[in-house]
C-alpha cells in the first residue's frame, strides 16, 4: 500500500509549520523534514535572491517521483513542495516531510527524495549576484 501523498510546485511562500502539520499521522513514530532555504552565498560568492522557473510539467513530474518514493517500506505520508518565482534570501524554496513508522524510514526516504528532486525536477534557478551579475543552475 502506497503513503498519502501531497505535492505542489507554487509561486506563493512556503509554510513548513503547516506542512508538517499535514503529515502528522498517529501511525507514526518519525517524522522527517527538510526545509529549502535561499542562502546569501554561493561558490564563496554572495547572493541577493534567486528566481526559480519551472517546466509546465514540473508538478506532475514531482508527483511521479514521490509516489514512487511513498511505496517504501513504514512510509505513510510524504509532503514534496517547491516554490517558484523570485526568492529573497532567508526564503522557504523546498519543503519536503516523510511520515514512517521509523525514525531509519523517514530519515533515509527524505534524504533520498531531496536528492532525486534536485537531479530530476526541472526547476532552474537564476542567481543574482551582489555585484549585479547573474548566473543559471540546474540547466539540463
Amino acid at each position: 500500500m502506497s503513503a498519502q501523498i501531497c505535492t505542489s510546485v507554487v509561486d506563493t511562500p512556503l509554510d513548513p509549520v503547516a506542512i508538517e502539520k499535514a503529515a502528522r499521522r498517529t501511525d507514526c513514530g518519525a517524522f522527517v523534514s527538510f526545509i529549502g532555504v535561499v542562502r546569501n552565498h554561493d561558490d564563496g560568492e554572495g547572493v541577493q535572491g534567486i528566481d526559480y522557473s519551472a517546466h509546465p510539467q514540473a508538478e506532475e513530474i514531482l508527483q511521479d517521483l514521490v509516489e514512487g518514493f511513498a511505496r517504501r517500506e513504514g512510509v505513510h505520508h510524504i509532503e514534496a513542495h517547491h516554490r517558484v518565482g523570485s526568492l529573497h534570501i532567508g526564503d522557504e524554496a523546498m519543503v519536503i516531510v516523510v511520515a514512517a513508522e521509523h525514525r531509519s524510514q523517514a530519515f533515509t526516504t527524505c534524504s533520498d527524495l531531496v536528492d532525486e528532486v534536485k537531479v530530476r525536477l526541472p526547476i532552474w534557478k537564476k542567481q543574482f549576484r551582489l555585484d549585479g551579475s547573474h548566473e543559471w543552475s540546474g540547466l539540463r
